[in-house]
């Protein structure tokens, strides 16, 4: 499968480019696919973390202490894979199953695309092309990005009403975000 497609299907669903459907494929075997997406999205997340860790000892003038592998992965599994679950029970609840498998699919593309551009900035951190402030406002945008694109999606996508649709993107973010924080406190 070519990543450029969905990629580019991330503008055309978020923006007004007609035919969205045609950028992502829209079957079981494309839904799979989505998931591949959302796994690998672990990585940028890591970079993420390695270099606000990494600022933050560079403040405190300590050394950088990184969660360990198995944590990380839970943690940020549970906020990537929160959604698909949320979707598919939306669906169920306002009789939209024919919309979720779609739905599910263009957000893992959205999300994996969000976080490989905040990924990105912390790796040009890395590497000393970007200062921190730089990449963490991108990554702040990102996130904020991503409740906007749950917004765009729970109504293009799903068909929910304008507002139903805000309702909607706001529960999801509300119920990932309790979920890690449920997931830190433990």
């Amino acid at each position: 499968m070519r990543i450029t497609k969905p990629l580019l299907g991330v503008f055309a669903v978020l923006g007004n480019w007609p035919n969205w459907e045609v950028y992502f494929d829209l079957s079981r075997r494309g839904l799979k696919a989505s998931f591949g997406g959302l796994t690998a999205s672990l990585m940028p997340l890591w970079l993420v973390v390695l270099g606000v860790q990494t600022e933050r000892a560079r403040l405190a003038d300590s050394d950088v202490i990184l969660p360990s592998v198995l944590p990380f992965v839970l943690v940020a599994g549970l906020w990537l894979f929160a959604f698909p679950a949320l979707a598919y029970l939306i669906g169920m609840i306002f009789e939209k199953m024919d919309r979720a498998r779609p739905w599910v699919i263009t957000r893992n593309w959205t999300v994996f695309a969000l976080v490989g551009i905040a990924g990105l900035m912390f790796g040009l951190v890395g590497l000393g092309i970007l200062p921190f402030m730089v990449a963490n406002g991108v990554a702040f945008a990102a996130y904020l990005g991503l409740l906007a694109a749950d917004i765009r999606l729970a109504q293009k996508v799903a068909e929910f009403s304008w507002g139903m649709a805000t309702l909607l993107g706001c529960i999801i973010v509300a119920v990932s975000l309790t979920f890690v924080q449920l997931a830190l406190s433990a």
